[in-house]
């Protein structure tokens, strides 16, 4: 079965979500933001990624008004 895959990266946790090829959500969960970490749930869940989405924010210091 085809998965694509849906990353939400931040400082210390990444939230994954694994959907098929309808859209229907297969599977979510959070990891620490380790390549490792992220790769072992990846394949542990989704063994047939066609796709994988990445977001990512900036981290705002100092950018704000004083």
């Amino acid at each position: 079965m085809e998965h694509y895959v849906g990353l939400d990266v931040s400082l210390k946790l990444t939230s994954i979500c694994i959907v098929d090829r309808t859209g229907k959500v297969e599977r979510e969960g959070v990891v620490t933001s380790d390549p490792e970490a992220i790769a072992t749930f990846i394949k542990l869940h989704a063994p047939h990624v066609v796709r994988i989405g990445l977001e990512t924010g900036a981290r705002r210091h100092g950018c704000g008004p004083s």
